[in-house]
């Protein structure tokens, strides 16, 4: 697969790059407020989403407890139900984080950022999953409650290696209450990453002052740079005429660079106090810098699919521009001729902010079919800093 992309923002500060910080409280997202604006699209129309959420505590094993039972029920939905989307835990995550880093860089206030997160993952139901440790081996249950009218509508359990009947089972209980009928469209994530680690350090004499000698100075340097793009392909809205290979995603584009320096000299300094003769005494200036700096954009934007007779495709996301916050915070010590260790000068500034520049990627690969059902890959630069990974389902009518 060809990987190419244009205009990513690097970040590197040593090159001069303005990019600010701005401090606010953080924000905090009450989990059990989140299923009331689930209920964008009624049961009784065919519901065509389900969140599936994991309850299993950590002593029982948590999330990869309900791994197997998760994975099956996906399958018996993508085969009895294709129409039907499923999300999970981890998509969660993914939107609670995105809105608290917004909440961080924008402001607002807590009803809105929970009112965000339910349209940004409206479902029609959701399915909490879970295991509990019971003699030899554990015990599996899952229920599945309707958002509109907060009641449970179906409900399973079982043992080992039951998984697969129990997800059989559950999906045709709840069939009479899921969507037969879509407009077919791609669904599923593209992820772009890139990662920069760098240190170096050097040593030198430092810099020149008549009153001292047999001076060492030792910097290091370090930089750290990520650049994180996700894309979540949106469902085409009612009546909406747009291709099944233009969609739109939700794409958040996050970017985060530190770069610190540390600086230690040791020497012999020249001191002259009074009714002293003039003597030598060692010295040690100590000092650090650290910029940081934190930029978001999010936004719906336009994803292209394209695929050729061959099985050959080719994906392009575009993400949002930005803005970006930065500080700078420094520290300096140096003992004198009085003063064996003197406290250290702190300060910290704040600059104006700085913009996150819009950007793009292409990804390419071959699929085995030349109209294909599913796109999965991902590929990984040479020397392995950038990585994009895909996985993305075409949902449609069953048998179509």
């Amino acid at each position: 697969m060809k990987i190419t992309t244009r205009n990513i923002c690097r970040l590197a500060w040593q090159n001069g790059q303005d990019c600010f910080w701005k401090s606010t409280a953080p924000l905090v997202l009450a989990l059990s407020l989140i299923a009331a604006p689930f209920a964008a699209e009624a049961v009784s129309q065919g519901a065509s989403s389900i969140v599936i959420h994991d309850t299993t505590t950590a002593a029982n094993g948590g999330e990869s407890s309900t791994s197997s039972f998760r994975s099956e029920f996906a399958s018996a939905l993508a085969r009895e139900k294709p129409c039907v989307e499923t999300m999970d835990d981890q998509d969660i995550r993914d939107t609670i984080q995105d809105e608290r880093e917004r909440e961080l860089l924008e402001g607002g206030d807590s009803n809105e950022a929970l009112k965000n997160l339910g349209d940004r993952m409206g479902a029609s139901m959701v399915m909490t999953v879970g295991a509990m440790s019971v003699g030899g081996g554990k015990v599996y249950s899952a229920s599945v409650m309707d958002t509109k009218t907060a009641r449970t509508v179906a409900r399973e359990t079982g043992g080992d290696g039951s998984a697969k009947q129990m997800a059989e089972k559950l999906v045709r209980s709840l069939g009479p209450q899921l969507a037969d009928d879509c407009k077919p469209h791609w669904v599923g994530t593209v992820i772009y990453s890139y990662t920069f680690n760098e240190s170096k350090q050097t040593t030198d004499g430092g810099a020149t002052h008549a009153t001292r000698r047999n001076v060492k100075r030792t910097i290091n340097q370090t930089s750290m740079m990520t650049t994180t793009i996700k894309a979540t392909l949106q469902k085409p809205p009612s009546g909406g005429s747009r291709s099944v290979n233009s969609p739109n995603a939700r794409v958040m584009h996050r970017v985060q660079s530190i770069f610190e320096k540390r600086s230690s000299s040791n020497g012999e300094e020249r001191c002259r106090l009074p009714g002293r003769n003039p003597f030598f005494k060692g010295f040690s200036d100590e000092y650090s810098e650290t910029v940081t700096q934190l930029g978001q954009g999010t936004d719906v934007m336009p994803v292209s699919i394209s695929i050729d007779g061959d099985g050959s495709y080719s994906i392009k996301v575009t993400a949002p521009g930005g803005t970006l916050y930065g500080k700078i915070e420094t520290s300096r010590s140096s003992s004198t001729c009085t003063s064996d260790a003197p406290p250290p000068v702190t300060d910290a500034q704040g600059m104006p902010e700085g913009k996150l520049q819009a950007t793009s990627f292409d990804a390419e690969g071959i699929s085995k079919s030349a109209k294909p059902d599913s796109l999965s890959g991902s590929q990984t630069s040479a020397d392995g800093r950038t990585k994009i990974s895909w996985n993305l389902r075409l949902v449609k009518p069953k048998g179509k």
